[in-house]
């Protein structure tokens, strides 16, 4: 039972994190020169969002940390658990947004077969010409879709200072769980190469 429990809560992780058809990826604050002085970094607890269990479990926590600390140590950055020069943490957040679809509707009124006359070869004649209806706006139609948008935020703090000299973050909307916590590296790479350091060869 223990064990259905912990699978369910890891794809439950995933709708937030992995379930997104696409995300974009941002980045504020560091460069080049500042962030080459570091070398070494260790990790802080995950900041908790949200108390609902399937979002905070074992599994995606590891995830998380295993395909971090591989893209933080290809930059030339390494786990140092006795005075690292950085704490990494990572914070996961769920909002139920909504999308709005204003759209102006018409009425079309109007049209149809309309009697005429004109004179044809010196004689009046009668005939019947068509006319199209033509469009008069009534109001809009707002439909309202609710959506969740899940956000992946992952900082560099100097651990001397204890200021955050680094956050990227991937934002996408969560579609559903039928993606794997496989994707989760994915994200956690595009993160990372918002990372102002080159990879080490």
């Amino acid at each position: 039972m223990k064990k259905i429990l912990t699978i369910a809560l890891a794809f439950s992780i995933v709708a937030l994190i992995a379930a997104c058809s696409s995300y974009n990826y941002y980045s504020v604050g560091g460069n080049e020169a500042t962030l080459s002085r570091y070398s070494s970094f260790a990790w802080l607890p995950p900041v908790k969002q949200t108390r609902n269990v399937a979002y905070n479990n074992e599994l995606a926590d590891q995830r998380i940390h295993e395909s971090a600390t591989e893209q933080l140590e290809s930059r030339g950055l390494r786990l140092k658990s006795k005075n690292p020069d950085l704490l990494v943490r990572y914070s996961v957040m769920v909002d139920t947004k909504e999308r709005v679809y204003d759209q102006p509707v018409y009425n079309y009124v109007g049209g149809g077969y309309y009697p005429r006359a004109a004179l044809y070869r010196g004689r009046l004649a009668y005939y019947y010409a068509y006319s199209a209806p033509y469009p008069v706006y009534v109001g809009n139609d707002v439909e309202r879709i609710p959506y969740k948008e899940g956000t992946l935020i992952i900082d560099l703090i100097n651990r001397k200072s204890r200021k955050v000299i680094w956050r990227g973050y991937g934002v996408g909307e969560v579609e559903n769980a039928a993606r794997t916590i496989e994707d989760i590296p994915k994200i956690v790479e595009g993160i990372i190469k918002k990372l102002p350091l080159n990879k080490v060869k």
